[in-house]
């Protein structure tokens, strides 16, 4: 009677989603498939999604722990609680309250007249963190632990402020007039039995990992202003003006375990059977994640968890026992959390519009295999993608979620676009191995009471291959697949119910970044590699894309083989200025020979013409970044273009050359 119950609900609920698709002006729509490329078969026509995928909320705390604590009670074992963070959930998870695009384009400040280049982002007017950031007068950066202040006005560029990070684990910053919101996760490691019980190589290890979102001001000496702890892992964040979104993830905490007393089954049955006891006793701040704000002496001055149990919601599917939490900073007025809320579920990768968050979540079948706690590969892998509403600088809404099938390369991935979001996915990531049936697609989705409901999808692309780069213009999506050739693929999206690849070219290598140049023009930085997939050294390729249906490639620049660039997988470390057409792209390079080890640590300077053809400018190189006597310090991580000079940076020092030439002009050693 039950499943016969069941049955007649999710027949109605089809029901429902059909009229309120019909009556939201999608009426007649069904998903439209193209199926492309490499021998692809047609698949059976795809209908609008036929099962909710739309977060459900919590009425009070007594509902919320019924389900955490329900789902605990059969996960947990003789040595408490495993979860995606490679090890068991921490037993003290508050260890820090003893411590208590496209390329954005160059921008002004408010009252600048400086020309200067910003962080490369994907969305123009999203900014983005990272370790380097302008405002035209000054670069701030991180550099081995210290945070530094140089002031590039003046001839040659000075040093007006550093401070010492200590222990904090800082990734990344924004940069706010003279606000700068450092961000970084740390771990702490502990073994839970004493060692003289239990073999330190065989004790389970737990970590509690802590979040630190830190204010300094910068407009004299460096001064740390204030701090936030909390409980879990930094994913990203996105500022969009003043307001700042910052996306963690965390796992319980505050558990003491029971754990076995003596060897045998009996010993670990009993233990399990206490550690069932402490999770039905538990409480909302063992699954919410707990947070604290200091002052510059270091006193508390708020503390509590980040949200009500009413601001959590949880998929309909369980995905595992993480809470993936989306908070809000109002910048303007410095370090304050104005609003918080949660997902249950493990989050990855992180998209946002200037008016749309989205945050891409793993079912925990995958999550459990991925991170070995399952014998089997899983099959038909989902990623469920959760979409919030960020378009006021004081709030974070809920808005809908959906799922495609695969797995997603990274932010992106996601695009949106008048309405719809572009999501790319692989049904088989690269790092499943090579062998494994694959192939990638392009699902075209859109909101509909609660739910990203797929109205069109391009499938087939790229058999036994992987995604290893995309990019989202308006109405043509870009695709690179690889395993032993680079089918570069262009497709139309402009009817999101009908998309369909209209051009391919195959070549050798792939990119793994792909930047819009303008006037038809589409850069890649990636690898070269032989006809059999043996990647040979970077390359540099420019391709002719102004007809869609007739992607060609029409220059390319390479290095030997033994060479890679960051670019690869930080498409931060990439500029593009367009004054100069100038691209900036760091390059490391190892060679061997009889007499040892030789190495290339710069960036390569290069001009692209309008007729797509690339010219060498000069390399750039850091001292001690060359030779057989190289220094690992030296390696070039970011450039920044203010008027008509570039600097570049390292953990040694910046140099700053012309924009025109590259010819060095200055050097300031850290």
């Amino acid at each position: 009677m039950r499943n016969g119950t069941m049955r007649l609900v999710g027949i109605l609920s089809v029901f429902a989603l059909l009229v309120a698709a019909c009556t939201s002006g999608l009426s007649g729509e069904t998903t439209s498939t193209t199926t492309a490329g490499d021998g692809a078969t047609p698949r059976d026509e795809p209908q609008v999604l036929l099962a909710s995928h739309a977060l459900s909320s919590f009425d009070a705390c007594e509902d919320f722990l019924d389900y955490v604590i329900s789902h605990a009670v059969e996960l947990v074992g003789p040595y408490g609680l495993e979860g995606p963070f490679w090890g068991p959930w921490t037993a003290d998870g508050r260890l820090f309250e003893e411590d208590a695009a496209d390329e954005a384009p160059a921008t002004t400040a408010a009252g600048q007249t400086r020309d200067f280049s910003g962080t490369n982002v994907q969305v123009e007017g999203v900014d983005e963190p990272d370790m380097v950031k302008s405002d035209g007068d000054r670069i701030v950066l991180i550099s081995e632990g210290d945070l530094i202040v140089v002031d590039v006005t003046g001839p040659d560029p000075e040093e007006v402020g550093r401070m010492h990070l200590g222990d904090r684990a800082v990734q990344s910053f924004f940069l706010s007039g003279d606000r700068v919101l450092l961000f970084g996760s740390s771990w702490v490691s502990h073994h839970p039995i004493p060692l003289a019980e239990a073999d330190a190589a065989f004790a389970p290890v737990q970590q509690s990992p802590t979040v630190q979102v830190t204010e300094v001001d910068i407009s004299g000496d460096p001064e740390i202003l204030r701090t936030m702890s909390i409980d879990g892992s930094f994913i990203s964040g996105r500022m969009v003006g003043d307001a700042v979104r910052l996306v963690t993830t965390s796992g319980p905490v505050g558990f003491e375990w029971s754990f076995p007393k003596g060897s045998g089954l009996r010993a670990e049955r009993k233990a399990i059977e206490e550690n069932r006891e402490i999770i039905r006793n538990s409480t909302e701040e063992n699954w919410i994640p707990y947070f604290l704000v200091s002052d510059a002496e270091g006193d508390v001055v708020e503390e509590g968890v980040l949200f009500e149990c009413d601001r959590a919601q949880h998929p309909d599917e369980f995905s595992g026992l993480d809470m993936l939490s989306v908070l809000t900073i109002d910048l303007s007025t410095g370090l304050d959390l104005v609003d918080a809320t949660g997902v249950m579920a493990a989050g990855n990768t992180v998209y946002a519009s200037s008016d749309s968050l989205y945050v891409a979540t793993q079912g925990w079948q995958a999550w459990q295999w991925g991170r070995g706690g399952g014998d089997d590969r899983p099959e038909d892998v989902k990623t469920q993608i959760h979409k919030f509403d960020i378009s006021s600088k004081t709030t974070t809404e809920y808005l809908a979620s959906g799922e495609v099938e695969g797995y997603l390369l990274n932010q992106f991935s996601m695009d949106e676009h008048d309405g719809h979001l572009r999501v790319a996915s692989t049904t088989s990531p690269n790092w499943w191995g090579s062998g494994v049936d694959s192939e990638s697609m392009i699902a075209i989705m859109h909101e509909v009471d609660g739910e990203l409901v797929r109205v069109g999808l391009v499938d087939g692309l790229g058999l036994t291959e992987q995604i290893y780069s995309v990019r989202f213009m308006g109405d043509i999506g870009y695709l690179v697949t690889f395993r032993q050739t680079d089918p570069l693929y262009t497709l139309d999206l402009s009817e999101p119910t009908n998309p369909k690849v209209v051009g391919e070219l195959k070549i050798l290598g792939y990119s793994a970044y792909l930047h819009p140049l303008g006037g038809g023009l589409l850069m890649g930085v990636g690898q070269d590699a032989t006809d059999t997939g043996r990647i040979q050294g970077t390359q540099v390729s420019i391709f002719d894309v102004s007809d869609p249906a007739d992607p060609r490639r029409v220059d390319t620049y390479t290095l030997s083989e033994g060479s890679n660039s960051q670019v690869e997988y930080d498409h931060h470390a990439f500029l593009y200025w367009e004054p100069e057409r100038l691209a900036m792209v760091p390059v490391q390079q190892w060679q061997w020979d009889d007499k040892g080890e030789e190495v290339f640590f710069g960036v390569v300077g290069l001009r692209v013409r309008s007729d797509g053809s690339l010219d060498e400018v000069k390399t750039v190189v850091h001292p001690g970044g060359s030779g057989k006597d190289y220094d690992w310090r030296a390696q070039v991580q970011r450039s920044v273009v203010i008027e008509d000079v570039v600097y570049t940076i390292s953990s040694k020092g910046m140099m700053k050359s012309s924009a025109n030439t590259l010819v060095e002009l200055a050097w300031l050693d850290f």
